[in-house]
């Protein structure tokens, strides 16, 4: 009976692991319970049963009555295998990067056939072992592979599950991500992704700005992209990150510690904003902007204990995925991710009541040279430049592991989310200041020409894929910076200088676009308002633009002339209406992108 009881035992560590493989369409409300019981039921079953059954049996055969059986002896030597590997797997897991973690899978795997066929020889008489050997194995042959089945709208997000408004436990939090992706966790916590919402104080006071001027409801034009949680939750705004009963400093806290301390007081508690989630679980997109993508949050398959917050659970969840990371990767990572149509989804922007476009940096790229299919050394996805990381001004794609465990890559996607905006996570990372930084200093180049009393300054746009600058340029600020001096040192030209108040002296060359009303008035924050394009002076991809500066007629000679070419997140006007309601916020600094010298005799 104990003979059986074994055979039973080990039939159904056999059975239970076959099932876990690729081969079975097995349905995930299934597979995860098979792959809890599978490892928890072996772990059990060997400790209590098995292991003491072989100890006693080894002993009183071989010791005892001197039985000399090699099937027995490799079948003990391939029971141990299967058990080292077997807890290599639940422990350490098989990512793709360790050599220790692939040969741990294949020797499970294959070594639990040769395990049941040394049974079967090892117990002539229980014969119909044989027949389950043959027949577990013409089972691989036929069945088929292991698939996965999958009036104004001020948002255009779909969500595929079904579900007509979501649960905050819907949304796993991101601090979940860090145990097992924590480099990638570091590069995204202090990122603009990840502080688009509450922690961003132009965008809080642009949202209250939109519903004081068009109602409470226009709020969710903003939120489809910068906080899309909240609206699957149908909440009406955006709310202040609170601590306690007090205000934090989310301008300065690092490595999101502040949602790492929420998360374990209230891990269900709502996390706004773009999370892990609200990218890795897009589906669909399409590069109409406004959030026109699709989400799937519910019907994700997640292993046993995913959603648990206990430590022990949380431990298992771990395990579990390691030791079969394939459908986690299915669930989180798709080809989508890589195209620049997948961005287009939320870095292009229209109003909602008129059409017309506010930011149109997909379309700008699909003009540029760097939308050339064709050609591979040439194409450039965005991905390709804002998520490359870059090393002394140049992009040296990073080499390593983007989970721990995992396989090496050659060129890990960072997710600094490299951009213009270098200036808020400055203040929290000076990693992921500069990965922007040497971004901006990669967009432009300059050169200067002297003839007949006029001075040209020629700008070329040659890094970046879309014009310069993109986005929000009618908040961002580009332009020259001109001081031409005589031999005597004297200041014969100047332009581009701050006055005073922090602003740009007018008249200066400035590379942007100004939005205006019906009347044809600067709309100034109010940027909704926009019908008219009053002004575009931006530089397009790959094209080159020349300025021109008129001298005085008598000049000493030789002129020593200098040009910067400036950038600033912020104009300064902005900047002080944020800082009435976030006193504590910096000015910006004004970067140089370019900056050229000559001599002219």
């Amino acid at each position: 009976m104990k003979i059986l009881f074994i055979n039973l035992d080990i039939l159904f560590m056999f059975i239970s692991g076959i099932l876990l493989m690729n081969y079975f369409s097995i349905t995930w409300s299934y597979f995860r319970v098979i792959e809890f019981l599978h490892i928890f039921g072996s772990i059990i079953l060997t400790i209590m049963f098995v292991l003491p059954f072989l100890y006693r049996h080894i002993y009183e055969s071989m010791i005892l009555m001197k039985h000399k059986s090699k099937s027995g002896v490799a079948f003990a030597v391939v029971f141990v295998l299967l058990l080292v590997s077997g807890t290599y797997l639940f422990l350490v897991g098989n990512r793709g990067g360790d050599m220790y973690g692939i040969l741990s899978y294949s020797l499970h795997l294959y070594g639990s056939f040769v395990l049941l066929l040394l049974l079967a020889l090892h117990l002539k008489k229980f014969f119909v072992l044989r027949y389950l050997n043959s027949g577990a194995f013409l089972i691989l042959l036929f069945f088929p592979n292991y698939v996965y089945s999958s009036s104004e709208k001020l948002t255009n997000i779909v969500f595929s599950d079904g579900a007509k408004r979501h649960h905050s436990i819907d949304w796993t939090n991101s601090v979940t991500c860090k145990a097992c992706h924590p480099e990638i966790f570091k590069q995204w916590a202090d990122s603009n992704h990840r502080h688009l919402a509450d922690s961003n104080p132009y965008y809080m006071v642009l949202e209250n700005l939109a519903e004081m001027d068009r109602g409470k409801e226009f709020r969710k034009w903003c939120m489809g992209c910068h906080n899309p949680s909240a609206v699957s939750m149908e909440q009406e705004r955006t709310t202040h990150f609170m601590q306690d009963n007090s205000m934090p400093e989310p301008l300065f806290t690092k490595g999101s510690q502040n949602l790492i301390n929420e998360f374990k007081k209230h891990p269900n508690r709502l996390e706004q904003g773009v999370s892990c989630i609200a990218c890795h679980r897009i589906t669909e997109a399409k590069p109409g902007g406004n959030s026109s993508y699709t989400l799937n949050l519910t019907k994700r398959k997640k292993y046993l204990y995913e959603d648990a917050h206990t430590d022990m659970k949380v431990w298992i969840s771990q395990k579990l995925i390691n030791a079969k990371p394939q459908v986690h990767k299915q669930e989180y990572m798709k080809p989508l991710y890589k195209k620049s149509e997948y961005c287009a989804s939320c870095h292009n922007e229209f109003l909602p009541h008129s059409g017309k476009k506010v930011v149109s940096t997909y379309e700008q790229w699909k003009k540029s040279p760097y939308n050339n299919p064709k050609k591979p050394k040439e194409h450039k996805e965005c991905i390709d430049c804002h998520m490359t990381y870059l090393s002394e001004g140049k992009f040296s794609p990073l080499h390593g592991k983007s989970t721990l465990g995992g396989s090496n890559k050659k060129d890990i996607k960072v997710h600094y989310f490299a951009g213009g905006n270098h200036f808020l996570a400055g203040l929290k990372n000076k990693e992921n200041e500069s990965q922007s930084l040497q971004l901006l200093k990669t967009s432009a180049k300059l050169d200067v020409q002297l003839d007949k009393g006029l001075l040209y300054v020629g700008v070329k746009n040659v890094g970046a894929g879309h014009k310069l600058p993109t986005g929000a340029a009618d908040f961002r600020e580009l332009w020259l910076d001109v001081t031409v001096k005589d031999r005597d040192g004297k200041t014969v030209l100047s332009s581009g200088k701050l006055n005073k108040e922090g602003e740009i002296e007018k008249g200066s060359v400035i590379f942007n676009k100004v939005f205006g009303d019906k009347e044809g008035n600067p709309v100034g924050l109010f940027f909704w308002r926009y019908e008219k394009l009053l002004k575009d002076t931006r530089i397009p991809a790959g094209k080159r633009v020349v300025e021109k500066f008129s001298l005085q007629k008598e000049l000493h000679y030789p002129l020593h002339v200098k040009i910067k070419l400036n950038f600033r997140i912020y104009p300064q006007w902005v900047t002080n209406v944020v800082k009435a309601a976030y006193p504590q916020l910096p000015d910006p600094p004004v970067i140089t992108i370019k900056e050229i010298e000559k001599q002219f005799d």
